[in-house]
């Protein structure tokens, strides 16, 4: 951050030299400290012929309207549980709660790549304001300019509509609840068709299983197996023989001698403060693989968490691990610890499958998990799981030698993956009924609708906006700074 912020000072100082010369006014900009507002004329004739499909933009204005208050009020109940969770059970301090997270800016916050959602940020802006400016013209009012806003990084962009005619009491109030609506009415369509164009192109990714590290990294594909394809590796592979597995990376093909016997890695033992916990009092070594818990067998971390799942702490288990290193089995028996009110171990597990101690991950799981979204979405439940899927999965960046596709074919995924994600965020967080954002707009239309007392509406919609930024700030703060921590 050190970087970035010097980088910012030096343009600051920049824009305020421009401002006290008069060269951003003789270029018809504007500054307000380090923000920029760029103005211009130039796609008003654009607007102009594109808004012509009146019946068409109405359309699909009113398809919005929905969309909007529905998500303006799945906005605001997370806001409310968000706030909630703050008072009753603040969360640690991570990555997750930090300032940086807040901010939708590729590369400051820590879950967003520069490239890509540098190019979902752009799309994202740009569809949100020709949106606005295209539903001006369709409803008959006046578009003055264009403009994008700067602070270092594009942050936003306008269409800046005659005011005057806008907010006219002879302008129809469903005409103002569609331009002010129409913003996320873009966004939301750029993001479904995204999310749909995503899925589409899943398909043709062609996953090969690899050899990683214990840290998950790359180490070389697996392309065969006992001389035959390698697949499906859980086919191939003989249990309880040598099997031989041919790999290849940078370096060339080797072949690697493993016993055919599948189990969860431990890649370390767990202590805290000193306590010893009952993997490492029974003797079980870090590197071991298990394979079975109370005779039912583990092949993958989800086995072993459903196997723990079963038990309480104080309970006795037995656990069978196999060592690569001797080729040997051995059974221990240990009385399960307490970790969070769950029965635990004490060990640091892998999260991909091995093989006779060889770490084998398949990134078919990752297309299969994907693949699965669309029919996760008809359950309500799985909504904010799915809402919070950026922070779990990033793109497949780094993920290319997992595959055997062309390099481009990632680069469409990885655009429409945050084309979509970042469209869906900026429509969600503008329902929001707090004003200066769409949805307060929306929301300052409705309510003025049915209460018809200008003063009381205004009021509302103040509180509102106060307690929505109020509470977004102690989303920030309140992990950060440790405030109501017992």
């Amino acid at each position: 951050m050190l970087w970035l912020l010097f980088v910012f000072l030096l343009y600051w100082t920049a824009i305020e030299m421009l401002n006290r010369k008069g060269t951003l006014e003789k270029y018809g900009l504007k500054s307000y400290g380090p923000i920029l507002m760029i103005r211009t004329k130039r796609g008003l004739n654009m607007v102009e012929r594109i808004s012509k499909a009146r019946t068409f933009w109405k359309f699909l204005a009113n398809l919005g309207i929905p969309m909007l208050f529905f998500a303006m009020f799945f906005m605001l109940f997370l806001v409310i549980f968000a706030d909630l969770v703050m008072i009753v059970s603040p969360p640690q301090p991570s990555e997750l709660t930090s300032p940086q997270a807040s901010l939708l800016i590729p590369g400051i916050n820590p879950f967003i790549p520069l490239v890509w959602g540098f190019i979902g940020l752009v799309i994202a802006i740009a569809v949100h304001e020709i949106s606005h400016a295209i539903l001006c013209r369709v409803e008959g009012i006046k578009v003055k300019a264009l403009g994008l806003i700067l602070a270092l990084f594009p942050i936003g962009a306008f269409a800046e509509p005659d005011e005057n005619e806008l907010l006219d009491k002879k302008t129809k109030r469903i005409s103002k609840i569609r331009v002010f609506s129409a913003g996320v009415t873009g966004n939301f369509f750029v993001a479904f068709f995204a999310f749909a164009m995503f899925f589409h192109f899943l398909q043709f990714l062609t996953p090969v299983p690899v050899v990683v590290d214990d840290s998950g990294a790359f180490v070389a594909k697996v392309i065969a197996v006992n001389d035959g394809k390698a697949e499906d590796l859980s086919k191939s592979i003989k249990p309880n023989e040598i099997n031989f597995i041919t790999v290849e990376n940078s370096t060339g093909k080797h072949t690697i001698a493993v016993y055919g016997v599948w189990g969860v890695k431990i890649t370390g033992l767990y202590r805290e403060d000193g306590k010893i916990y009952p993997a490492e009092l029974a003797g079980i070594k870090s590197g071991s693989l298990i394979t079975k818990v109370d005779g039912k067998e583990v092949r993958s971390l989800e086995d072993f968490r459903e196997e723990m799942g079963k038990r309480k702490p104080g309970q006795e288990v037995e656990i069978e691990v196999y060592d690569a290193r001797y080729n040997s089995f051995e059974t221990f028996k240990l009385e399960l610890a307490e970790n969070n009110g769950r029965a635990f171990m004490g060990v640091y597990l892998a999260n991909f499958e091995c093989v006779g101690g060889v770490n084998i991950f398949n990134p078919g799981h990752i297309v299969s998990s994907l693949s699965q979204i669309p029919s996760q979405i008809k359950n309500p439940v799985t909504w904010p799981l799915l809402i919070s899927m950026p922070f779990q999965f990033q793109g497949f960046m780094g993920l290319e030698d997992f595959f055997e596709n062309e390099l481009y074919v990632f680069w469409i995924l990885n655009s429409l993956y945050w084309i979509a994600w970042i469209n869906f965020y900026v429509a969600v967080f503008n329902s929001l009924p707090a004003i200066p954002l769409d949805g307060g707009r929306v929301f300052q239309e409705a309510i003025s609708a049915l209460l018809r007392r200008e003063k009381l509406v205004n009021q509302i919609s103040k509180a509102m906006a106060i307690f929505i930024f109020a509470s977004f700030a102690m989303m920030i703060l309140v992990p950060n700074l440790g405030y109501l921590k017992p």
